[in-house]
């Protein structure tokens, strides 16, 4: 697992932020695969759930599954929110 002191930009906090609480492990770092620090299906649907209500975009929990890398998952959710506006 990566620590990460800074983020590229508030929507890799926002991705780590909700990662770490999910699976209670604040060492979780914006360069870890969500599915090797203990991520799964289920908890794939409960952060799709989280950042839907932040992001207002719906469809997250195949994006998380198909972009495990949180940076990778950042910049596609980026990306979405983008072209959502």
């Amino acid at each position: 697992m990566t620590v990460d002191s800074e983020f590229r930009n508030p929507m890799d906090e926002l991705v780590v932020g909700k990662v770490r609480e999910l699976l209670g492990n604040p060492d979780i770092g914006i360069g870890d695969d969500f599915l090797a620090v203990g991520g799964n299906s289920i908890i794939a649907v409960r952060l799709g759930q989280a950042l839907r209500q932040e992001l207002g975009i719906s469809r997250i929990t195949g994006v998380i599954l198909k972009h495990p890398l949180l940076s990778d998952l950042s910049d596609v959710l980026s990306e979405l929110v983008a072209e959502a506006s």
